[in-house]
């Protein structure tokens, strides 16, 4: 039955399916950490535990990738945009914890009834998790390059 595991591990998945449909790829850090993890999980080949430990290990990253661009919106940004900046981040916190309970719940409620496979729901949870910070990534990494978008070309010297 090694078909049912994969199979079983897509269905615990799809739920994430619409967030990757619906934003673009995130440039630089993000970008890597997707790949990695889509490496590490082909590695691991969808066994529980390795895979579990690869999408911890893109969790933990993915944490990372908000603190910096976070610190890199912080030093370009004019005061009144970082006081905006800061309430935005006291703003996400709180409603990323009530994201990542809500996780807990969904999850919890799929164990008690028994749906999916038991020991993919761990596996699938982190990944829930982890798309909550993805989300955060790919926003923070939005607005950095619409500000590159909207930097002036350095004046060039004709010759």
């Amino acid at each position: 039955m090694p078909i049912l595991r994969p199979l079983a591990c897509l269905l615990l998945l799809l739920p994430l399916v619409p967030l990757h449909a619906q934003t673009p790829s995130p440039a630089g850090g993000g970008q890597v950490i997707a790949h990695e993890l889509d490496a590490c999980l082909a590695e691991a080949q969808w066994q529980s535990e390795p895979a579990l430990a690869c999408a911890r290990e893109a969790g933990i990253r993915w944490e990372e990738e908000v603190e910096r661009l976070g610190a890199r919106l912080d030093k370009v940004l004019g005061r009144e945009a970082r006081l905006a900046l800061e309430a935005s981040r006291a703003a996400w916190e709180e409603g990323g914890e009530a994201d990542l309970a809500l996780v807990e719940a969904y999850h919890d409620q799929l164990a008690e009834a028994r749906l999916g496979d038991p020991e993919l729901l761990p596996l699938s949870r982190q990944l829930h998790r982890n798309a909550v910070w993805e989300q955060r990534a790919r926003f923070l990494q939005r607005l950095l390059e619409g500000l590159e978008e909207q930097r002036p070309d350095p004046i060039r010297e004709v010759p």
